[in-house]
């Protein structure tokens, strides 16, 4: 079974850096900035481990094609699963922030009408 595992791990990680070659057209290295660091293509072929690993567990393939062929399949589909996964967790942030912004706003006193302060300057005007 370790042996599943780390073939699936050396795969999903060369699926994840194709995937992430594919989506930014090129490779792109990891570097540091004066503040943060850039992990480039390393996190794509994290995610791609991950996920190789995450399918061959559960499926648990008999024979060694089929363990590289659902590696293969894992560590492709990791990234968009993981993709997924993040724009439903941010929509369901902004849905929230959305939500908590009404109640604020209906919570605040309406504004006060300036039309008597309008309606002033046009008699002084006459």
């Amino acid at each position: 079974m370790l042996t599943k595992i780390l073939i699936a791990a050396g795969i999903g990680s060369v699926m994840g850096v194709l995937s992430h070659a594919k989506r930014n057209n090129t490779i792109k290295k990891p570097r540091n900035t004066k503040r943060t660091f850039y992990p480039g293509f390393l996190t794509d072929m994290a995610y791609g481990a991950l996920a190789a690993v995450a399918v061959v567990i559960v499926a648990d393939p008999n024979g060694m094609e089929r363990v590289i062929l659902t590696s293969i399949l894992g560590g492709y589909a990791g990234e968009g699963a993981i993709a997924k996964l993040e724009a439903s967790n941010q929509q369901a942030n902004i849905d929230s922030v959305k939500s908590n912004l009404e109640k604020l706003n209906e919570s605040l006193p309406a504004p006060e009408p300036k039309d008597n302060e309008s309606s002033a300057k046009q008699e002084k005007e006459q």
